[in-house]
């Protein structure tokens, strides 16, 4: 796991920085101890050099505004190059003290974005009682401007604003306090792939040690909580939130996180990725946006045969589920699905075998006898259908086959339900989705429904 904001250079550190500098060695990832005035960021990174995976931030929090000018960026730039820094900040925007002038730290913000530019380093965001002014701030200066929203506090202007221009969301200590559920809330709609924790050391202690002085480890208990809140293993936030930090900050990638993904767990169920084609560009998708997902890279640039994924999968039998999902439609390789399938079958016959689907593989395959094939090979379907009606459909998920996909798209459940197969049709909660509209949908097709999250990957036209 990597706590992506610390401060182990305050001198709140003093007098056990060595024993935290170790601890933070045994047992993270890696570190990023961020300065906060120039003269702060010095000693940020005279402490990052004492550590293999300590790394450190260069930048002026708007609170030290007032102490600089525009005149001070050769400073900053000269700084920055230092071999240790993996980005610039904290920067941003304070209106809670006003410790500077607001046109200062406007200034000051400015000038770090341009550094930012220039020496091609990601952002360190921060923003308190300005959430409005930040969002209009990113959609006006962040043009090719990477970067992450430090200690997230659930303004969802900032949210839709931060996410529509690519940046990373980070968590702190403060989601794991009881009275925050709103925060908690806002979890749901961030990308796995824009997903960042960190403690703010020595502040924002999580709820189980609140009181004590916050140190990195403790960026544990706040990967627990979210694990609880998205239904996710607490292995599954650490491998997806160090991978994002990693990609983000530029970071040292192992072989392993760097490989394409052929199969990928997450929970207990093991996922099946057979292909990067898909017949619709539906708007919400993540496809063309992000190839890492749930801390994998599934953007397949081939299509392995049947036996690789046989190979990687193993021993079936200990997952929950076998699910044939992943950056494309599992349909667009019918004959390997069914392989598969099949092979998972002999040697797990209990393990249910799940199809996540666009319900279009009448079209793709042109067999309209799929569904007999693969009796006793697959149990269940989920189609996502992402409309209630053939306008919306085509206009949200906007398949090639064009007009003529909503017929086959209803054929296809219709098929599925009747030969005995469990059917769940869904659809993401993107902007004007009319919820009771796919309940009802659901109802007089006689399938369970299920309406997923909208994760904002892309600006949205509302």
């Amino acid at each position: 796991m990597i706590d992506t904001h610390v401060h182990i250079h305050f001198p709140q550190f003093d007098k056990d920085r060595d024993e935290i500098i170790k601890e933070c060695e045994e047992k993270l990832d890696a570190v990023i101890t961020v300065g906060c005035d120039l003269e702060d960021s010095k000693r940020a990174i005279s402490v990052a050099s004492k550590g293999k995976n300590i790394y450190a931030s260069v930048g002026i929090h708007p609170h030290e505004a007032r102490n600089y000018s525009e005149k001070d960026y050769d400073r900053l730039v000269k700084l920055a190059k230092s071999p240790k820094v993996v980005a610039l900040g904290e920067m941003g925007l304070d209106f809670y003290r006003n410790l500077s002038p607001k046109e200062k730290q406007y200034e000051i913000f400015s000038m770090q974005i341009e550094a930012a530019k220039e020496l091609n380093l990601p952002v360190i965001i921060h923003t308190r009682n300005a959430a409005k002014e930040m969002a209009d701030f990113i959609r006006r200066y962040f043009d090719r401007v990477r970067g992450v929203i430090h200690c997230f506090s659930g303004e969802r202007e900032l949210l839709k604003a931060a996410l529509d221009a690519g940046l990373y969301i980070s968590y702190a200590g403060i989601v794991t306090y009881p009275k925050n559920e709103d925060l908690r809330e806002t979890l749901k709609y961030v990308p796995s792939s824009r997903l960042l924790v960190e403690t703010d050391s020595p502040y924002l202690s999580p709820q189980p040690v609140r009181g004590k002085r916050n140190k990195p480890t403790y960026v544990a208990y706040t990967a627990m909580k979210i694990a609880e809140v998205l239904g996710l293993s607490f292995t599954d936030i650490d491998r997806i939130t160090t991978i994002n930090a990693k990609r983000l900050f530029n970071l040292p990638m192992t072989s392993e996180e760097k490989k394409e993904r052929l199969v990928y767990q997450v929970g207990d169920r093991l996922y099946v990725n057979l292909t990067s084609k898909c017949p619709c560009s539906c708007k919400f998708c993540f496809r063309g946006v992000e190839d890492y997902i749930l801390g994998y890279n599934l953007n397949l640039s081939r299509e392995p045969i049947a036996e690789e994924y046989m190979y990687r999968i193993k021993n079936p039998k200990v997952y929950s589920e076998i699910v044939f999902c992943g950056y494309g439609e599992p349909f667009e390789r019918y004959e390997t699905l069914k392989s598969v399938a099949g092979w998972v079958k002999k040697f797990a016959k209990e393990v249910p075998v799940r199809v996540d689907t666009c319900g279009l593989a009448y079209l793709i395959t042109g067999n309209r006898k799929i569904l007999d094939e693969l009796k006793g090979l697959v149990d269940s379907f989920s189609v996502s259908v992402n409309a209630s009606n053939k306008e919306e459909y085509i206009k949200v998920v906007k398949p090639k086959f064009g007009e003529e996909s909503w017929r086959e798209l209803l054929s296809f459940i219709r098929d599925a339900k009747g030969k005995g197969y469990a059917v769940t049709v869904t659809a993401v909660d993107y902007p004007g989705f009319n919820r009771e509209a796919f309940k009802r949908f659901a109802e007089e097709l006689g399938v369970n429904f299920r309406i997923r999250p909208f994760k904002r990957f892309k600006p949205w036209e509302e």
